[in-house]
Parts: structure tokens; sequence; C-alpha cells
């Protein structure tokens, strides 16, 4: 997750994928923050009817990292976990057994207390020979770490220097600092970096005068639809699902997907029951 420049900002998350690495019922899916401590409000997203089919939260499960979770809570559709950081491998927390696809570090080319750990290309490759050992099945399958914006860092990480591991990566993802520089930046990367899958796992939309929601509405139903209609884009998460506004680190509050109580705002209505359509 990316604390945006701009605190009028809108965004998305996607994990992007032409092969069918990622095989999952819908694109669309939901990012969650373990700073809620309880994932029970997830479940509201998945509700009968709901267009979601998967959940992610920068950490390794949605459950035992939350502690005020409800004991025995069922969620129906998909957890993706993440590695957020090197030290995580060695944090004690699990994996879920049945994992199928693992997302990397969060952003390691730069740092944030709040948000990111920052590494070198050459240090985070030390610390994905431990991350690749924890796959053991070959349906298993590893995302590269997320950059926040320096797609050298992406670049480097799988340069000679850095070769080691980047025969484990089969998924890439990027993060992008606007609408249209994410969208453009995508088939860029795809294309450059040897024809693997490109994840852009925010895509946000800046506000910078007069917001209004109506531009918030529209721009889910612009950006979901090319995500849906492009072809190595095999799943996506919209970034406003909380409670608590300060877990938006800066993102526009239009771009809330819930209220504090819990409940749908009406673009999260719009997402979950079919707004990416």
């Amino acid at each position: 997750m990316r604390v945006p420049q701009d605190p009028d900002q809108v965004s998305t998350a996607t994990i992007t994928n032409p092969s069918g690495l990622f095989s999952i019922s819908t694109k669309a899916g939901i990012s969650w923050p373990v700073q809620e401590r309880t994932s029970d409000p997830v479940a509201v997203f998945f509700q009968p009817g709901s267009k979601l089919s998967w959940h992610w939260n920068w950490n390794k499960n949605w459950d035992d990292v939350l502690p005020e979770t409800t004991p025995g809570l069922k969620i129906p559709a998909e957890f993706v976990p993440m590695i957020f950081c090197p030290k995580h491998l060695n944090d004690g927390v699990d994996l879920p057994q049945q994992w199928r696809v693992l997302m990397g570090f969060n952003e390691p080319d730069h740092d944030d207390p709040s948000v990111a750990t920052k590494c070198s290309p050459a240090e985070a490759a030390v610390a994905w020979t431990k991350l690749a050992a924890l796959r053991k099945y070959p349906h298993q399958k590893l995302v590269s770490p997320g950059i926040a914006w320096d797609f050298e860092w992406l670049r480097a990480s799988l340069s000679p220097t850095c070769r080691s591991w980047a025969y484990e990566i089969e998924i890439l993802v990027s993060h992008s600092g606007a609408y249209q520089a994410g969208l453009s930046e995508c088939p860029h990367v795809h294309y450059d970096l040897r024809l693997l899958p490109v994840s852009g796992e925010e895509v946000p939309l800046g506000i910078r005068s007069s917001p209004h929601h109506y531009r918030v509405h529209d721009f889910m139903g612009q950006v979901t639809q090319w995500l849906d209609k492009t072809d190595y884009v095999v799943a996506y998460s919209w970034f406003g699902a909380v409670r608590n506004a300060a877990n938006l680190h800066g993102v526009h509050h239009f771009n809330r997907l819930m209220n504090e109580e819990g409940k749908l705002t009406p673009l999260g209505r719009q997402y979950v029951f079919g707004g990416h359509t």
C-alpha cells in the first residue's frame, strides 16, 4: 500500500496475469487493513449477490493477525497472502495451508514506517530465496515485490546480479501514482520485462480541485471496465475498504467502500454489485 503524495486521490489495486496463473471466478476483490483488528467486516463485501471473489490484507492470513476476528468466521472468497517485508519471513505467523498465490514484499523501493520497509534489489533477492522455499507445490505461484514508483528498482531486481530469484517470479507487480499513468505503464512494463504478467497494485486517480462523488463513481466505472477487458489483468482490488478513515493513508474519503459503522457506502454498493462491469 502506498501513501499518495496528493491527499485527494482514489486508488485501486490489481494483480495481472495473461496466462491463467491466478484463476478466480471474477477479477474484482478488496484489500483490508490489519489495523482494523478484525476481519468480520470483510464478509459484508461477499454477501449474496456480490460480484467480488477475493481479498488480501498485506499479511500472511486474515484471522490470526487480526485478533478481534470472530472465531470460526467464514468468508466465501479466496484470501491471497503477502510477505510484507523480508523480516516477516520469520515473524512466527503461518500462511494458509492451501494458498495458491503469494504476494512478495510491499514497496521495498521506499521507506515509510506505516506502509513499507525499504531494501535494495540485492537484499530483496537474498530474502526471496527464503520466500521461494515456502512454495511446496507446482501450482503455487509467486508475485514479485510491488514497487511504489521506482521502475528501475524492478528492472534491477531482474538484472544478472539478481538473476537467482528472477526465475521464481511468475507475476510482476507495480504501483502507479496516477490513473492515466497507471494504465499506460502496465502494458509498457509487461512488454519491457520479458513479457511476464504485470500487476499495477495501485492505480489512483488524482482529484486536485473541487472533488465530487460523481467523479469517483465515474472513475470506478471507467477503470474497472478497462481492467475487466484487458487480457493480462486477471484480478484487481479497489483501495477504500476501511472503517477507520486513518487507514485510508491520505486517499480521499470519497474513495471509501465502507463507512465507520461497517456498512457499504454507495460507492461500495456499486463496486460489490457490479460497478466493475
